[in-house]
């Protein structure tokens, strides 16, 4: 065989392999992959756990083993992409996965199929080529990832009650992605949850307490699902605040995640 059609051959090979590599990178076909290995969190990774997420201590022993087995599945199985000069890369990761953990801990799909295949990290403030400006972090549902300043990150675990965490917003962002049309029973009860937020959220007397008040960032009013992604950083760090001030709306982020943070539990448990 003459030497050009090997190096054809190989170029071919190659164009496949980067096809296939390209293919299992855009439906995230690794969080399929029953191969992955799954490695538990060991002491020093849940010190890491209470000293960063206040209510990771106060779970009951059946959640919190739960609530370890979806950080170390999330983890494993999502991809991670650190871009720069990053320092502490696993600490990230774990405690962006405990975040999705957390979110997720009153619903039974955890996985996040639909929405989110990978999360990238850059260290500070990035430019987007997508809205060509810079972000602190963005959630891309065309491409199922988050993308997140690492600085931001930290800020918002490092103050655990102003009601800013950059992870836990854009997260909330890629939820209501990942319910927008399942057909489950909790993705319903989402969406009804939603509706009724609208409802509230359209109301002239709403937005003048919201106002009033200031217990919600500015930013929340730019639009109905910039609101649901602030009221959840809300409902994340300060749940008996918001439970005394905003009662309505509390409850109803309490059926959509199914999950009470002021007392650090399940709130509708699933029947099996």
């Amino acid at each position: 065989m003459p030497a050009l059609e090997y190096v054809e051959i190989a170029i071919a090979v190659l164009l496949i392999g980067y096809v296939i590599y390209r293919t299992a990178m855009e439906i995230g076909i690794s969080q399929y992959n029953p191969l992955v290995p799954l490695k538990g969190l060991n002491a020093e990774e849940q010190a890491i756990l209470k000293k960063t997420f206040v209510m990771y201590g106060r779970l009951p022993e059946a959640y919190r083993r739960k609530c370890d087995e979806r950080i170390v599945w999330f983890r494993s199985k999502k991809s991670f992409v650190f871009y720069g000069k990053i320092h502490h890369t696993d600490e990230l990761r774990l405690i962006l996965s405990a975040t999705a953990a957390f979110m997720l801990l009153g619903l039974r799909n955890y996985k996040m199929h639909r929405s989110l295949f990978r999360v990238i990290v850059y260290p500070s403030s990035y430019y987007s080529r997508v809205n060509r400006r810079y972000h602190l972090g963005e959630y891309n549902p065309k491409f199922k990832t988050l993308v997140l300043s690492a600085d931001k990150i930290r800020e918002g675990f490092d103050v655990p009650d102003d009601n800013k965490n950059l992870a836990v917003h854009e997260f909330a962002h890629a939820l209501s992605y990942e319910m927008r049309k399942k057909r489950s029973w909790e993705a319903r009860r989402f969406r009804v949850g939603m509706r009724k937020i609208r409802g509230l959220f359209e109301k002239r007397s709403f937005r003048q307490k919201l106002l009033s008040t200031q217990y919600f960032r500015q930013y929340g009013l730019t639009n109905l699902h910039e609101f649901f992604s602030v009221a959840v950083e809300n409902y994340f760090e300060t749940p008996s605040i918001f439970h005394q001030d905003f009662p309505e709306l509390f409850d109803i982020i309490q059926r959509m995640l199914n999950f009470d943070y002021e007392i650090s539990c399940v709130f509708d448990p699933p029947r099996t």
